[in-house]
């Protein structure tokens, strides 16, 4: 039986779908896919800004909350909590970025599915 209700043959629509899905599952407010650089591959729909959750979704990663200069991911998040987790998505490094929820424990295989 077919789960999904909203489809797409562009990876990057397919994501944002499947994002959605994730954060309705999981409670988040948003959940965010950025590439190495801060870049936004995809996003759920939300009140929050996807680009720039993904913008500081490697810092966070990779120095905890140093990435918070001047309030800088209070603003961004409107104060809710961040769970960044690493994704290999084809070889590369990029970072789920939930606000508010946490991330999906599949997102890593159901993403590379869909951007395989």
């Amino acid at each position: 039986m077919e789960r999904r209700q909203r489809r797409s043959d562009k990876p990057g629509q397919a994501a944002s779908y499947y994002l959605d899905a994730a954060a309705r599952r999981e409670g988040a407010e948003l959940l965010t896919l950025a590439d190495p650089d801060g870049l936004l591959l995809a996003t759920s729909a939300g009140a929050l800004d996807g680009d720039a959750v993904a913008a500081v979704a490697p810092l966070l990663a990779q120095g905890g909350g140093a990435a918070d200069v001047d309030g800088l991911l209070s603003l961004v998040t409107r104060g809710r909590p961040v769970q960044v987790t690493p994704v290999a998505l084809q070889g590369s490094g990029c970072y789920l970025a939930a606000v508010g929820g946490r991330p999906p424990a599949d997102a890593e295989a159901a993403l590379n599915r869909i951007f395989g």
